[in-house]
């Protein structure tokens, strides 16, 4: 069993179990992603202008203006952008530019499994940072959170919370077309769901990444093997 290396994550100075957070950073990359990639690869630009970029993703997610969007953030987004990891700044000519630096390449992926067993409901509140290649596997369920091609930074809470919401749309949208016993079982795993999230007694929350990139914060009583 390898220790537990310090990540990223832990040097992330704001909350990110709160979904309004992981909403932005989400965003933030894929403007990040829009800009410097295109279908042939880089694009070439490896520089964002602040301000520029500020404005863009305020429009985005649906502010009606710089200030309620900085009361979101708690400051600046300037400021925002100096308390994420990975994200470097520079200055040019009096105008400030920032990039986020590119996840290690697939030769220096270290495949982990990473086990927490959730005890209570404060373990809920943990963040869960899911790597783009990871999948979540919660075994007394037999349920998994499969891989997706995104990351995903939120609480284990906020991330089941989701995939009930998933699982319940899912069912509403194709009802139907579905037969009535595959409904039920989906509607069966909705309930078992939610009961997890009352914590009647211990169960297990693990990540399956093959490029080791994703964390938790607090990290304590985590347990990585590497594979």
């Amino acid at each position: 069993m390898a220790p537990l290396a310090p990540g990223s994550l832990e040097a992330v100075k704001i909350d990110l179990s709160h979904q309004e957070m992981d909403r932005l950073v989400t965003e933030l990359e894929n403007i990040w992603q829009m800009f410097t990639v295109n279908d042939d690869g880089p694009s070439g630009i490896e520089w964002l202008p602040v301000a520029g970029i500020a404005n863009a993703l305020r429009e985005d997610l649906g502010y009606e203006d710089m200030d309620e969007f900085e009361d979101a953030l708690g400051g600046t987004f300037a400021d925002f952008l100096d308390k994420l990891p990975r994200v470097v700044k520079r200055e040019q000519e009096g105008r400030w530019y920032f990039q986020i630096t590119p996840e290690p390449p697939q030769s220096e992926w270290k495949p982990v499994r990473m086990t927490l067993t959730i005890q209570n409901r404060q373990d809920l509140w943990r963040v869960c940072l899911k790597s783009p290649h990871a999948r979540v596997e919660i075994p007394e369920l037999e349920f998994e959170i499969s891989v997706d091609g995104k990351k995903h930074i939120d609480s284990i809470y906020n991330h089941i919370a989701q995939a009930i919401f998933n699982l319940g749309n899912y069912v509403s949208s194709t009802r139907n077309s579905m037969p009535p016993d595959t409904a039920a079982k989906i509607m069966e795993t909705v309930e078992q769901l939610n009961i997890l999230l009352d914590v009647e007694k211990p169960w297990t929350w693990i990540v399956h990444d093959p490029s080791g990139i994703s964390e938790f914060k607090p990290a304590d009583g985590v347990l990585v093997d590497e594979l």
